[in-house]
């Protein structure tokens, strides 16, 4: 699933970007001791290989948080020249900690500070490359789209519009009877029927069949569409790679057979890795516990300055099996918010937060109090947003598979919540589900870890979001 970490063209970056690293340690080297000739190049990968991975293992950690690897950016542009700056900067600053921390480092300071020059210089200059390229790719593969129905315009457009998205729509082929009246928008006219697919595609220079709603194919389109496969036409499912392309499952395509055939929706069939998450939940949670504990004394005395009432609020949310649990917060709103009761939050414009309580939100300290939940096991560090029961019973009634979301504790932070704005309608919530069940679905260590990570860029970058 290439396209929902940093994509192809973004993963060739990040070896590139490997071998850069390392250059720039040997360059500083031979800086320093030109002499040495080639012995730096064993001190480095030999004898320090230690310091060398952990080098490497924190610049590219830091270059996917300052998004060094979203090439929908225009790296030419001051902002972003800063940016690349910026994150080797840091990558060098907690490369310093770990070098005081380490007393067996090896490494010299004055090297590091010269390799953060060299990679600076690198780092600018491949982001300019990549960016001033971009418009010479290759161009995308032409494709029919078989439509099984009615598939929806937006998640077609979405799809085909995607700047890593291999293909080109040449036209459509309809599955059964073409609609009597057709539709602006994004799916074109038929250019073909089922029956003559093979001189549609010839007709269209076409070697690719995208098929919208490939479980729901009658027995002749599917006995056809294999023949086809059999001479050399690539048949793909769209909701596979709209999967790969967006980190969402498309829930307009799918029915209850695709959930019935993937075995992640089915209650606590990995237990090893749900009990290796466990661990990395408590002590991940533990020490931003200890970390945060300044964070937690200003909230504690901009709350008490700003507002009148308790410093934490609590509420009865709805936890994994829809098990109820009380999840803590510090208060960010008015004692009288829910005075007419529960509402859906309007997100950084609602009026019942309080100037203090938006800062709160906007920083994401206002969620600190939820490592506690945590800590006893009712949330994960990752995980769907938890909801309140009321709003829970609803949601079941308006968007099919809601009760799904539920395989898993709640997150403090989640795939969802990563990739989309703050929710505050049921559409939102409709968009964010499909977040939360590619995140059921595809539930690794490396998920997990890739969304902690989305959650430093979202809270540096992309605050209140």
């Amino acid at each position: 699933m290439a396209g929902i970490y940093v994509g192809r063209r973004g993963a060739r970056l990040a070896a590139l970007d490997a071998v850069l690293i390392v250059a720039a340690l040997f360059a500083a080297a031979f800086i320093l001791r030109p002499s040495a000739g080639i012995s730096v190049v064993r001190e480095i990968l030999v004898l320090w290989t230690g310091a060398t991975a952990i080098v490497l293992t924190v610049h590219l950690v830091t270059f996917y948080v300052f998004e060094l690897y979203n090439l929908r950016l225009d790296f030419r542009t001051l902002t972003n020249v800063l940016r690349s700056v910026a994150a080797v900067v840091t990558a060098g600053a907690f490369v310093a900690l770990a070098s005081f921390a380490l007393p067996t480092w090896g490494l010299s300071r004055t090297l590091f500070l010269l390799h953060g020059l060299v990679l600076t210089a690198f780092t600018v200059a491949s982001r300019w490359a990549v960016s001033r390229n971009a418009s010479n790719r290759m161009p995308p593969q032409r494709a029919l789209l078989v439509n099984v129905g009615l598939t929806p315009d937006d998640v077609v457009e979405e799809f085909f519009k995607n700047p890593e998205s291999h293909f080109h729509m040449g036209g459509s082929v309809p599955v059964g009877a073409p609609p009597a009246v057709m539709r602006k928008g994004s799916i074109p006219p038929p250019v073909g029927s089922v029956h003559d697919c093979e001189g549609a595609l010839a007709r269209e220079s076409a070697r690719h069949l995208i098929v919208a709603g490939i479980d729901r194919l009658p027995q002749n389109a599917a006995e056809e569409f294999l023949r086809l496969k059999g001479k050399g036409v690539e048949v793909h499912d769209l909701t596979d790679l709209y999967q790969d392309l967006t980190g969402r499952i498309p829930l307009e395509l799918v029915d209850n057979r695709y959930f019935l055939r993937v075995p992640a929706f089915t209650r606590d069939t990995r237990p090893v890795l749900s009990n290796l998450l466990r661990v990395l939940d408590f002590f991940a949670a533990l020490a931003l516990l200890v970390a945060s504990l300044p964070l937690w004394a200003l909230a504690f005395v901009g709350i008490k300055l700003t507002m009148p009432g308790p410093v934490f609020y609590s509420q009865e949310r709805v936890g994994k099996d829809e098990a109820p649990y009380v999840i803590y917060k510090f208060r960010s709103m008015r004692l009288d918010a829910e005075q007419n009761g529960p509402q859906w939050s309007q997100g950084a414009v609602d009026p019942r937060v309080t100037p203090f309580g938006r800062f709160l939100r906007r920083s994401r300290v206002d969620e600190l109090p939820q490592l506690w939940n945590v800590l006893v096991g009712d949330m994960s560090l990752v995980g769907p947003r938890p909801e309140r029961p009321v709003f829970v019973a609803e949601l079941k009634q308006q968007i099919p598979y809601y009760a799904l979301r539920f395989q898993l504790k709640p997150g403090v932070t989640g795939w969802a919540q990563v990739n989309y704005r703050y929710g505050a309608s049921v559409d939102d919530t409709r968009v964010k589900l499909s977040y939360d069940l590619f995140y059921v679905q595809g539930r690794s260590v490396s998920l997990y870890l890739l969304t902690l990570m989305k959650t430093v860029t979202t809270v540096l970058f992309k605050p209140g979001s």
